[in-house]
């Protein structure tokens, strides 16, 4: 099953799957109808025929939308009824042409039902109207979560790209900068590729407690980053900070780095919290799952966030399981280390044969780089 490189149970944009079985199914129908030996001409027209009825029956139903939205010309399209037509009766082309082909077949096809057109018209308008009433016709919850990550609709996809504009891109073009400061003035202490990074904690179930150390004990506050001030919509001198955590096996430190959670995961957890919202468990989860995807998307060709920022995806174990955030994190930072060093390995530069020679040469091993865990680099 195809899902993200951050965590298994994230899911990949859908696919054309229902494309293709309908194109089955096609198939399956029209094999179903040469066997039943009926004249092709007498299938077409009552095939034409159905058609135009449904077109008749959408037409029908976008002038019913059409009553209402008139209510709201101003607010929502600006004056323009023509907009507001459009937006009930899709293009103002299709839907004439629609008009057209189903008036010509009603009147051109012989009426192989002996009804007449007005008690046809009438049964149309009939069961719209019983559909639009009892809600037949509804958009299935699948359907309608297509419809939102097709057209970007989601509320994470806003959240995603908030959480980058108005903050990660402006932290991580002067992160290496600002470590490098603090380095100068506590000897060093972050060292190593990891401790160089952002790590960004990314719990499915949007618990983001605001002190790590009542998740897990082996996380400890250590200090602060050097502050980052800009001018931000108004707010002069506004301040960004991070902050540096150490963590612990077995009592002694065994890593350090920058660490914090999503905030935007704070507002999912709200949302699901106030009735007002409407927002369900199950709609946050989904939520979480496709602000990660697209956050993953948005650093992926984010030129300030090359090798400055990880994501580090979990799901919270059920009560009673062996899971450790601090092992968990400490396993992302050794990994990052084998990356790096096995980069470096598999790196080596030919030596000069002679003085005549050309400059040095890199050679490339074929030798399989590491595989990530749950999380991206970027």
């Amino acid at each position: 099953m195809p899902h993200s490189s951050l965590h298994p149970s994230i899911p990949q944009p859908r696919g054309h799957r229902a494309q293709k079985a309908a194109l089955v199914l096609l198939s399956a129908c029209l094999v179903a109808l040469w066997g039943l030996g009926e004249p092709p001409d007498y299938t077409l027209k009552w095939l034409v025929l159905h058609l135009a009825s449904q077109q008749m029956g959408l037409l029908i139903k976008g002038i019913c939308s059409l009553a209402e939205e008139l209510r709201h010309v101003h607010s929502r399209y600006h004056g323009s009824y023509w907009r507001a037509v459009r937006a009930c009766l899709c293009s103002s082309m299709r839907c004439g042409a629609l008009l057209l082909l189903s008036c010509y077949f009603y009147c051109s096809l012989p009426n192989m039902a002996g009804l007449p057109f007005t008690w046809m018209l009438a049964l149309l308008g009939l069961s719209q109207a019983l559909n639009i009433l009892l809600g037949l016709q509804g958009l299935a919850p699948a359907e309608v979560s297509a419809i939102c990550e097709k057209r970007n609709f989601n509320v994470a996809h806003g959240l995603a790209w908030s959480y980058y504009i108005g903050y990660l891109r402006l932290i991580l073009p002067g992160f290496r900068a600002r470590i490098q400061i603090y380095n100068q003035f506590h000897n060093n202490t972050l060292q190593g590729a990891g401790s160089h990074r952002l790590h960004i904690l990314f719990p499915l179930d949007c618990g983001v407690p605001d002190d790590l150390s009542v998740v897990d004990p082996n996380i400890r506050f250590l200090h602060e980053l050097p502050q980052q001030s800009a001018d931000r919509a108004g707010i002069k001198g506004r301040v960004y900070t991070n902050s540096i955590y150490e963590l612990l096996e077995n009592g002694q430190r065994a890593g350090i780095c920058v660490l914090e959670y999503a905030t935007p995961l704070q507002t999912l957890f709200a949302m699901s919290q106030d009735g007002r919202a409407g927002f369900s468990r199950e709609d946050r989860l989904e939520q979480a799952k496709l602000f990660c995807r697209t956050l993953e998307d948005i650093l992926a060709n984010a030129p300030e966030s090359q090798n400055n920022c990880r994501l580090i995806v979990y799901q919270e174990p059920a009560e009673g399981s062996s899971f450790s955030l601090s092992q968990e994190i400490l396993q992302h930072l050794r990994q990052e280390e084998r990356e790096v060093t096995m980069g470096s390995v598999e790196t080596s530069v030919i030596p000069r044969s002679s003085a005549l020679s050309q400059e040095p040469e890199l050679l490339i091993s074929g030798m399989e780089k590491p595989l990530p865990l749950r999380s991206d680099v970027f």
